[in-house]
């Protein structure tokens, strides 16, 4: 199937979705973007929360100067119609880019460009890439504790920016090369803060949710769900400081994020969490929020934006 890029009011054929190797966001890691799932419903394909991830994005761009022309009603049509053009589609990025050819670190010209993407993660990509692709049902984590891998020593972490992930890359890559699956990242007073692309909960021996402070994390759109959906379901919750023994001791640890759900985590550093497998409410929250993303819960309909 040939996929199609929206880019900047029209589409591009896939392998035409491309920028001089010299380009400013390329160059300086100055590229922004955002990530949605899509799903196929009882009533048709639907994008989740597509508006609070274009909100996201607009956010990003605004934290890191980048001058975005086009509103958020332009970016959620131009994303709807992604998803009509490009059908069987199950992800959708849309990033925004200096596209423009420059030598110092603030760009000449600073137009930015837009393009959106919906394509199926595994067949268009991963089956098309010669490497093994790394994926585990359950989770084994590190904590990195070098400062490097603190978000604040960059720019905000609620920034969905290229230049936010170096650091993450460089712990995650060698905690890969020791056998982990991905990495806790700290905060700059050392308190639990996230994963490189996913948010943090854990589950106490109340039985209640808590995950990091909004302050020191990336605003997860999934995150944002789940401390929604969890008093619906009469599953306590709140916001707070962690410490890596919090996560030793919880009864369940998990990741969140959009393109992961709910992911439970069995290790930190080597050390068993919980029972090894998915726990009672981790399980829950998973069901639901896939429930919901079917278009089976009526109450949560709103966060799906049909196509």
């Amino acid at each position: 199937m040939s996929r199609k890029i929206w880019r900047d009011g029209s589409f591009v054929e896939w392998e035409a979705a491309t920028v001089h190797v010299l380009s400013q966001s390329l160059q300086r890691g100055s590229l922004a973007f955002d990530y949605t799932s899509i799903h196929n419903t009882i009533r048709g394909t639907a994008v989740f929360r597509l508006a609070s991830h274009i909100d996201r994005l607009v956010t990003t761009c605004r934290i890191t100067g980048l001058p975005l022309s086009y509103s958020t009603e332009e970016l959620i049509e131009a994303s709807v119609e992604t998803v009509r053009q490009n059908p069987g589609a199950m992800s959708l990025k849309i990033s925004a880019i200096i596209p423009s050819l420059e030598v110092e670190l603030v760009p000449q010209d600073p137009t930015v460009s837009v393009l959106i993407a919906a394509y199926d993660s595994k067949t268009d990509i991963i089956d098309n890439n010669p490497g093994e692709y790394h994926s585990a049902r359950l989770l084994s984590l590190k904590i990195a504790r070098d400062i490097s891998s603190r978000r604040e020593d960059i720019i905000s972490p609620k920034a969905k920016v290229a230049a936010n992930y170096t650091s993450p890359m460089i712990e995650k890559w060698k905690a890969r090369n020791e056998g982990f699956d991905d990495i806790i990242l700290l905060d700059a007073a050392g308190n639990v803060a996230e994963a490189p692309t996913s948010n943090i909960f854990i589950v106490d021996e109340n039985g209640a949710l808590k995950t990091p402070p909004a302050e020191h994390v990336l605003l997860g759109i999934t995150r944002s769900s789940l401390l929604e959906l969890a008093p619906s379901m009469g599953i306590g919750c709140r916001e707070e400081d962690l410490t890596e023994n919090d996560l030793y001791v919880a009864s369940e640890v998990f990741l969140s994020a959009s393109s992961i759900g709910v992911w439970p985590v069995v290790k930190i550093d080597g050390k068993p969490i919980g029972n090894g497998d998915m726990g009672t409410v981790s399980g829950r929250l998973k069901t639901r929020l896939r429930e919901i993303q079917a278009g089976q819960v009526p109450e949560f309909e709103h966060w799906l934006h049909y196509v």
